[in-house]
């Protein structure tokens, strides 16, 4: 697996629908999804309960620097459309497929 990248996309469920827009406009059918995610991010506590309602999900989609870029494209574009709403991404290189 030559010059591959994983990139992790955290975003509050909210968003779900876009960000699966989001995917079939990239064209991207292989993917992980984590749903009904909790955690603590710079919008704030994301627990699923009565005082932190919120919750997030995850996806892990390995992608060559190409897609990668439109990826980032894509995500700073939806960002821009929901300010309020968590929404990250965090890029690792991919050493090895085992």
């Amino acid at each position: 697996m030559k010059n591959k990248i994983m990139v992790f996309i955290i975003y509050n469920r909210a968003i779900d629908e876009e960000m699966n827009d989001l995917m079939d406009s990239l064209d991207i059918k292989y993917y992980t999804k984590w749903t009904n995610v909790t955690g603590v991010g710079t919008k704030g506590p994301n627990f699923g309960d009565h005082v932190w309602p919120g919750l997030n999900n995850v996806l892990m989609i390995v992608v060559d620097e190409k897609l990668k870029e439109d990826i980032s494209y894509a995500i700073k574009n939806l960002r821009e459309k929901f300010p309020a709403v968590g929404l990250k991404a965090f890029v690792l290189p991919v050493i090895d497929t085992l």
